[in-house]
């Protein structure tokens, strides 16, 4: 049920996300150039190559407010969220820090290749990290709500960045004129901002008195040295920076390899592809609690390869839509500005299809020894991907990171987790009470540094 609810509210937000993303592209493209369109994609990508905000500890999150009896009087919970919490604080404190090098140094302007020589873009940079660095220190709100299996509730409130980045390009080109043609992607950076806020009130007020509990010992590092977070999450972060890493640096491979039209061709394509891929991502996320509780509580009964077909498969019957109705939506997309071709439309399906079918085998293996077993598949991953990308890129263009990305996914995740599930399947389909005493509270790992 909690799937079909994630699924339903992605599918409602994709729709308002590709409509509101359109209508941004057409603003752009038409209020400014080629050029900054491409500065603005790079920009907004920054994040999706720092989804490891919290290093990997907010797997413990998930897991112990999906098996808590009470999450509001949970002393132990109370203090996971502390330990993760100083976590999500010293790693804003940390990405502060290495922003100021980088638009100090230049080093902003060299990442982005010929758009970091437009005017105004290292500083644009610098200040789109900065509203990130907020957002992360509020981090908390979403890993809660997907432990207590409401992820639609998460995808919900997300779903308000689209519109309201949509209406903060908006302001900023009719406001600020051409002055602020190089700072368009705060929208997007102020709406996530807000989103969180919202997001994390949501939280703050449904489980009270676990988030004020647990800031009001926040700074007491001495008083109050939280729990072990990172038993997972060291194997977590593994899993967390590889996928984000692998298609993230896609677009700054096409920075350095190709031209701002292919930046500006893969943003577009990307909107629709990457838009599919939340949907992908909803539907598989939720499954991670749904089989946590499952196996908790010894229900769980089959495994997740009819899952994995029916996710790539979906994949597989979108993507031939887009491709029979692209030559109209892109051309209207980009008022005619650019050019999406078929083999992008075909190249972006097949990594999306892989990423697919992958979600629902890796849900499956989220206990303690899979999240372990995973880091060295997902790790190969990425770095395979980086090389393809940048082999491929100088002889395929814009296909070669995306041919990369779906190659490496094949054989360094959905063969390997479908050999792991076979092999382990006794364990996986235990209840996790009857061969792991780590999942009893363990009072002995309280006082642990988080």
């Amino acid at each position: 049920m909690n799937s079909l609810l994630a699924l339903g509210a992605r599918a409602a937000t994709m729709v308002v996300s590709l409509v509101c993303g359109v209508i941004t592209t057409r603003m752009i493209l038409g209020e400014t150039d080629v050029e900054h369109y491409a500065l603005y994609t790079l920009l907004i990508t920054i994040p999706s190559l720092l989804t490891f905000t919290d290093l990997g500890s907010g797997a413990v999150l998930v897991n112990a407010v999906a098996t808590s009896e009470d999450v509001r009087t949970d002393r132990k919970l109370r203090l996971q969220v502390t330990s993760v919490g100083r976590i999500l604080l010293l790693f804003a404190s940390g990405l502060m820090i290495i922003n100021t090098v980088l638009l100090v140094s230049g080093g902003w302007r060299v990442l982005f290749g010929d758009a970091g020589a437009i005017p105004g873009a290292p500083l644009a940079a610098f200040l789109c990290i900065t509203l990130f660095s907020l957002t992360v220190t509020l981090g908390v709100w979403f890993r809660i709500l997907l432990g207590q299996r409401r992820n639609h509730l998460v995808i919900l409130v997300q779903g308000l960045i689209s519109p309201l980045t949509l209406g903060g390009v908006w302001l900023l080109l009719t406001v600020g004129g051409r002055a602020f043609d190089s700072f368009l992607a705060l929208a997007s950076y102020g709406a996530s901002l807000i989103t969180a806020v919202i997001g994390f009130t949501l939280v703050t007020r449904s489980t009270a008195p676990l988030i004020p509990d647990a800031l009001r010992v926040l700074f007491r590092w001495r008083r109050v040295p939280g729990v072990r977070v990172m038993d997972v999450g060291w194997p977590m972060l593994a899993q967390m920076v590889t996928y984000p890493i692998a298609v993230g640096s896609q677009r700054y491979v096409l920075a350095q390899y190709g031209t701002p039209t292919d930046v500006a061709e893969y943003g577009v394509a990307g909107q629709v592809f990457f838009a599919l891929n939340g949907l992908v991502m909803a539907a598989g996320v939720a499954l991670w609690p749904q089989f946590a509780r499952r196996r908790h509580r010894g229900e769980l009964t089959r495994g997740p390869y009819l899952l994995s077909l029916l996710f790539g498969g979906a994949v597989a019957m979108a993507t031939a839509l887009v491709w029979v109705i692209g030559p109209w939506l892109f051309d209207f997309i980009t008022r005619g500005e650019l050019e999406v071709r078929p083999s992008t439309i075909l190249a972006f399906g097949a990594m999306i299809m892989l990423t697919a079918a992958v979600y629902p085998l890796g849900m499956f293996i989220m206990d303690k020894p899979g999240i372990r077993f995973q880091v060295v598949p997902t790790l190969a991953m990425a770095a395979l991907s980086i090389v393809l990308s940048v082999v491929l890129t100088p002889l395929l263009g814009i296909i070669g990171p995306l041919l990369g990305v779906a190659f490496a996914l094949t054989v360094c995740q959905l063969i390997p987790y479908a050999i792991y599930i076979h092999r382990h399947r006794g364990r996986l389909l235990a209840s996790d009470r009857a061969h792991d005493p780590a999942a009893e509270d363990d009072p002995a790992s309280a006082g642990q540094p988080g």
